[in-house]
């Protein structure tokens, strides 16, 4: 379709007939099903209600309620919805000439997006972008009227997507940081007692495979690296300042035995406890004892 140029910026203005170019449809889940297709444009799917499965590109995934799903011009999209839940799903659908210039309002690559498929929303976030979208069909309908209204909401729903998906990521970011802030919290007060990592994940409330998955990942270390850590710093220092014997220090430290002490130290340091000691007695521990031990 042909375009004007117009010297607001870089936008461009779709002064024809632009229902060809941007569309909004209220639809339910059978006339959904029936659009099996390639799809030729960018495509925003708002379901208020509506469980079942989508397949794009041969991968499926989950369709909910309060989720915003989008599809990409080229790729191959079916829905296999509930039937015996009516769907209630708003949809926005723009062209490849006018994503042209409103993706560029998409922060994120776009293969993010595509690997992405579906967002999950807040109350007040599935609020605000049921009420863009209510506002688009309005102001499609007053036709040439409407046109920078649409092209300005147009843009709106495009940033709050980047930010949703902003917001996804950042909230992961500080979930795996609380838990790990907490996780190292516990070993802090139980490493004495508790040197199991499914002690500390029982208290976390996650498997043992995924705080080791979260230690490696942001740590650089397994859970068990942390906490055997965590023990070696405490039994060198009191090798190197106290005055107990190294059996008591083993039963402090509750190893079942002293020779489980030993060989717990020795694989750590290649030395005994006693040859540690006598190496280090007296020394300033701060120069043999790393602050990440």
């Amino acid at each position: 379709m042909k375009t004007e140029g117009l010297a607001a910026g870089n936008q461009r203005h779709y002064n024809q007939d632009f229902s060809d170019n941007i569309s909004y449809r209220k639809i339910n889940g059978e006339m959904l099903e029936e659009s099996l297709s390639k799809e030729n444009s960018f495509s925003l799917f708002l379901i208020e209600k509506g469980n079942g499965t989508r397949i794009t590109d041969g991968n499926t995934r989950e369709v909910n309620d309060g989720e915003l799903h989008f599809v990409f011009s080229g790729q191959q999209n079916s829905w296999n919805l509930d039937k015996e839940k009516r769907a209630e799903i708003e949809t926005i659908s723009i062209s490849d000439e006018v994503f042209e210039t409103f993706g560029n309002y998409l922060k994120y690559p776009f293969s993010h997006y595509i690997k992405v498929g579906g967002i999950s929303l807040s109350e007040e976030s599935f609020d605000r972008f049921k009420y863009e979208f209510s506002n688009m069909d309005n102001e499609l309908n007053e036709g040439k009227d409407g046109l920078l209204s649409v092209e300005s909401r147009l843009k709106v729903i495009m940033l709050m997507l980047s930010k949703e998906i902003y917001k996804m990521h950042y909230e992961k970011r500080m979930d795996s940081a609380c838990l790990l802030s907490r996780f190292i919290t516990l070993v802090f007060d139980h490493f004495r007692e508790y040197r199991s990592v499914k002690f500390y994940a029982d208290k976390l409330a996650v498997t043992t495979n995924y705080l080791n998955v979260l230690c490696a990942k942001h740590l650089g270390r397994t859970a068990t690296g942390i906490i055997n850590s965590e023990l070696l710093t405490e039994v060198k220092q009191y090798l190197i300042v106290s005055n107990i014997s190294i059996k008591e220090l083993s039963i402090l430290m509750n190893f079942s035995s002293i020779n489980s002490f030993y060989a717990f130290f020795k694989k750590h340091t290649g030395m005994t406890p006693k040859e540690f000691q006598n190496k280090y007695k007296g020394i300033n521990t701060a120069a043999i004892i790393p602050e990440d031990l």
